[in-house]
């Protein structure tokens, strides 16, 4: 899980880096500046913010991609861990708007590593010298707690008749173009399918926690919990468009993997004779304990998160009436513990739609910036969800079509325009327009009729 994280982390480093501008720097859509205006609580903290330059933002990304590094080859991985930890905070309040509940896992589960041993194996600590796996039981039950609450959660919080009563829910979240993939395409033409994997996604989330947190001697009830975690995220990864959030779900359920299961992985990799040295040399050092004051500290430190989770949790269900005191809502805020897992919950969203970006040269000339034309196409793509060069700019864009979040409106626009002139010295544009066409997904593969909302008009200044 350790090794996966890792490599997660990497690749969420160098996807984010290739939109450093866009989206960490002063000069991009989200400037320094602004980040206490919108969607900052108390507690939140960034090194990103201290400065808006591109220099500095690279700087914080390196210093984070080497750490994810050391924690990848099992180097100082404690330590490596803790930094970790603190960067991706770092990093992730730096731009709320890019975010999906997938980025809160990566980070609940990098806390929990602070306390679980997976420096013990594969990694060049225990290369170095024999660590004993020394379980910590308070560390285990959180983190098994928090991969069952992600699926009891979200199944709770699904209260819609899509989900409840009509079964059409993936039907519905097949309709949103912005996210459907070309295996979506397909099985958005057969009805009773999508009906049944409705059912199927349904009661798979409601027997993920059962099985996680049922007792099991040897584990078996778990190793079916991964196997189900790994069928669910591998449709939804082949359906639809989510970035990161598939894989991330896949990786962080390794560690509900059996000890028996990976005791025979681990024969495979290892001669007899390897695998005897190192029991031996563990065998040596197993009296060796931490100090009883590091030891209740630590457990009182995850006893404390692991209820503070629960509460949180609960209070978005409607039945549960009590909600964390504002004292409190302060380190949970500062650790980034705060979580809500309610993906496609109560309902799927149903508007739907695509971006047109109208603009306009000094002597009143008109062109399109998507598809660099000398007239301006209202039509829809062939394929929406292209029109994403990753999910960060994905969920900016589903952020933006809620009326929640207009401010963010004025300020991509004025990115945009900025860039093409930037871009295109001979194609200045003094004005640009940037339209949402908006439609309502219905029943039966119908839709609403087709509206035409300007979000925002801006110029290049």
């Amino acid at each position: 899980m350790r090794i996966g994280i890792a490599l997660i982390i990497i690749a969420d480093l160098l996807i984010r880096g290739s939109d450093l501008t866009a989206h960490y720097t002063d000069a991009g859509l989200w400037p320094t500046n602004l980040i206490h205006t919108f969607g900052w609580k108390t507690g939140n903290w960034s090194l990103h913010e201290l400065s808006g330059s591109y220099a500095w933002a690279l700087f914080l990304f390196c210093l984070h991609f080497v750490f994810a590094l050391f924690l990848l080859v099992g180097y100082k991985t404690k330590w490596a861990t803790l930094i970790v930890w603190l960067f991706t905070i770092s990093l992730h309040n730096r731009n709320l708007f890019v975010q999906q509940s997938g980025d809160d896992l990566l980070r609940l589960v990098l806390f929990w590593g602070l306390f679980l041993p997976w420096h013990t194996c594969y990694s060049l600590d225990s290369k170095k010298e024999a660590i004993p796996l020394k379980q910590n039981t308070v560390a285990n039950i959180g983190y098994l707690l928090l991969i069952g609450s992600v699926y009891f959660f979200t199944v709770s919080l699904k209260t819609s008749p899509e989900w409840r009563t009509e079964g059409s829910a993936i039907y519905y979240a097949l309709s949103l173009e912005q996210l459907r993939l070309p295996v979506g395409d397909t099985m958005y033409q057969f009805p009773m399918l999508m009906k049944i994997m409705t059912w199927f996604v349904f009661y798979i989330e409601l027997a993920i926690p059962l099985l996680i947190l049922w007792p099991s001697k040897k584990g078996n009830l778990r190793l079916i919990a991964f196997v189900l975690i790994l069928l669910l995220h591998t449709g939804i990864g082949l359906t639809l468009y989510v970035g990161l959030f598939f894989i991330i779900n896949m990786v962080t359920g390794i560690g509900l993997l059996p000890k028996t299961l990976l005791d025979n992985f681990e024969t495979m990799l290892r001669q007899t004779q390897q695998r005897q040295f190192r029991i031996k040399k563990e065998a040596l050092i197993l009296s060796i304990k931490r100090p009883l004051p590091i030891k209740y500290f630590s457990n009182s430190i995850c006893v404390s998160v692991i209820i503070i989770s629960i509460i949180i949790n609960l209070s978005a269900v409607n039945w549960f009436g009590y909600e964390l005191r504002k004292e409190v809502w302060y380190p949970v805020n500062v650790l980034r513990l705060d979580q809500y897992w309610g993906m496609f919950s109560p309902s799927i969203l149903k508007k739907d739609g695509w971006f047109v970006y109208h603009g306009m040269d000094s002597i009143g000339r008109q062109h399109d910036l998507y598809r660099d034309n000398d007239y301006v196409d209202y039509k829809k793509p062939e394929h929406i969800v292209k029109m994403y060069k990753s999910d960060r700019w994905r969920k900016l864009a589903e952020n933006m079509q809620n009326d929640n979040y207009t401010f963010l409106r004025p300020l991509y626009c004025r990115y945009i325009i900025r860039e093409w002139n930037k871009e295109h010295p001979n194609k200045k544009m003094n004005m640009l327009n940037l339209y949402y066409m908006e439609k309502q997904n219905l029943a039966d593969y119908k839709t609403s009729e087709l509206k035409k909302n300007l979000f925002c008009v801006c110029n290049d200044n």
